[in-house]
């Protein structure tokens, strides 16, 4: 294995990339008791076109999210977290957009069940019975998210902003996507997107990295999945403008909330670059500690305020989330602070050594390391070991240059507002 390190953080890791495609990220720890796995395929609730061998394929919304409940049913009987329980071990796992994961987190037994968590996401067991039976399970999930007031408007945001992407679509799908998954289908999903080529293991904490690496390489299934099956993943294009400027929706609900969006086109080789400016942008402009934020509160126009990012493979979005009872007025002053916002340099140079220090303390979490890693891997192709010295080279002109090259008038706006009494 490769022996790296992340730059000026005193902390040493390990990478190899097997025959069959397989990548595997090792970070020992030496001060700690417990260790992290997550073994990940980077498939997640977004594809649904794609074409394999030149065959084209379509699968339904929600099938990677069910593809990974499924995985946690053996022929045995034996489910992993029945097996993980026996050590103490925490078992989990979770789809996004992006990716599935599958975790186990623990301080005993770390070689038998690294060798059990490969063993149980390599073996799938799908029968028309436990898939009829799985429908019922996860309906209900879909109804609960389609209560859920957070999820309504993160839906209703996503659909303001793109047209044609599959970002549009909640990870688990509708009632009647899910009701029509076939066997047949998870198996095609699975033999395409599990197989080791798309796939990578990341652990992190206290282990011997000669061990480890020796547990995955002679795996059986790993050992058998030396065919690396093509395929590719296929999207409508996307127009660069969002979808509806403005929507209003009345659901159940006590205050008013609204979601405030702008989309614009990023630099696929700058990704990550992008991502740390628009990210200070944020902080500097709209996070806890700005002046617009406290003038929101001392003006009595929210009650909750917030932002997040969004990503496709070509658009980036901004959106500000809050709660108000004045929604117009809100609108008015977020849209003159996009148009007239400013940014110190000295405000920069304080929040650069902000995230330096930030980057200082996560790296000794074994967790917050382990999900760092998978995120990057994920969304820049490979760990971005070197982030404190590029943190220290964010300059006031590359962020005018992002920043100038974003229309804030290609907006949407969400209005959830509570049902009216007849």
């Amino acid at each position: 294995m490769r022996q790296l390190e992340f730059k000026n953080l005193d902390q040493k890791y390990y990478y190899e990339k097997l025959e069959n495609g397989l990548e595997i990220f090792l970070v020992p720890y030496k001060n700690k008791n417990n260790y992290a796995i997550n073994y990940v395929t980077k498939y997640g609730s977004n594809v649904l076109d794609y074409k394999v061998d030149g065959e084209e394929k379509k699968a339904p919304p929600g099938i990677a999210h069910f593809l990974e409940h499924k995985m946690f049913e053996s022929s045995d009987g034996i489910d992993p977290f029945t097996f993980a329980s026996k050590s103490g071990t925490y078992c989990n796992a979770m789809t996004s957009y992006t990716a599935t994961r599958y975790l186990f987190e623990g301080n005993k037994n770390f070689l038998e069940n690294l060798e059990y968590m490969i063993n149980f996401v390599n073996e799938p067991y799908f029968t028309d019975e436990n898939v009829l039976k799985e429908k019922g399970i996860i309906i209900e999930e879909v109804k609960q998210y389609n209560d859920d007031i957070e999820c309504i408007l993160d839906l209703e945001t996503r659909k303001s902003i793109y047209k044609n992407h599959p970002i549009i679509n909640d990870i688990g799908g509708t009632v009647e996507t899910v009701s029509n998954i076939t066997k047949e289908e998870l198996y095609d999903c699975y033999n395409t997107f599990y197989q080791p080529s798309n796939m990578f293991i990341v652990v992190t904490g206290n282990f011997d990295v000669d061990e480890c690496c020796n547990i995955i390489k002679n795996n059986k299934y790993l050992k058998e999945k030396n065919k690396i099956k093509k395929f590719e993943v296929c999207y409508l294009e996307e127009p660069d403008t969002v979808t509806d400027s403005y929507v209003k929706t009345e659901v159940n609900l006590v205050k008013p909330k609204l979601s405030y969006n702008i989309k614009f086109l990023f630099d696929k080789d700058r990704k990550f670059e992008y991502s740390m400016y628009i990210n200070m942008f944020l902080s500097l402009v709209f996070g806890n500690s700005s002046k617009f934020w406290e003038r929101m509160r001392n003006e009595g126009k929210v009650t909750s305020f917030g932002y997040a990012t969004m990503n496709t493979d070509k658009h980036m979005s901004i959106t500000i989330l809050a709660e108000t009872e004045k929604q117009e007025e809100l609108i008015k002053d977020i849209s003159n602070e996009f148009k007239n916002f400013t940014i110190k340099e000295e405000d920069m140079e304080r929040l650069k050594k902000v995230w330096i220090a930030s980057e200082v303390v996560m790296i000794d979490n074994i967790s917050v390391t382990l999900d760092n890693i998978v995120y990057d891997v994920i969304e820049y192709g490979d760990i971005i070991d070197n982030k404190t010295e590029l943190i220290r080279k964010i300059n006031k002109k590359d962020m005018d240059e992002i920043l100038n090259s974003i229309d804030f008038d290609n907006k949407s706006v969400v209005v959830l507002e509570p049902n009216k009494v007849n």
